[in-house]
């Protein structure tokens, strides 16, 4: 993953941070607490891609959201990560798995 987190910080107009998911308790100041963090299903790289598009008034620059889904070579996607994905592309944005940065270059059509 931090492979893939510098190969996308490294192409312009990406601003990308890696997520977490997950759960922790612990005693605080006497007391039990339990904090979530993130949900089930998001992705381990998340940010935006700023485009420029040319329309009528001139160009414009605008983002899109960016969703990376980081997996080994054997590593499987669960329903709730593709789901994930599957709307971030629905919404207008770029979602995906990677498990190189192959992968990555090819779907942000960098060759």
């Amino acid at each position: 993953m931090t492979e893939a987190l510098r190969f996308l910080n490294r192409i312009p107009g990406v601003v990308a941070w890696r997520t977490n998911v997950g759960a922790v308790s612990a005693d605080h100041k006497g007391k039990r607490r339990f904090v979530r963090f993130g949900f089930p299903g998001l992705s381990d790289i998340i940010g935006w891609k700023t485009t420029d598009t040319y329309t009528p008034f001139g160009y414009v620059r605008y983002p899109r959201f960016l969703a990376v889904e980081c997996k080994s070579v054997s590593g499987v996607i669960t329903p709730q990560q593709q789901g994930f994905l599957d709307l971030v592309e629905k919404s207008g944005g770029i979602g995906f798995v990677a498990r190189s940065c192959d992968d990555i270059a090819a779907r942000m059509a960098l060759r």
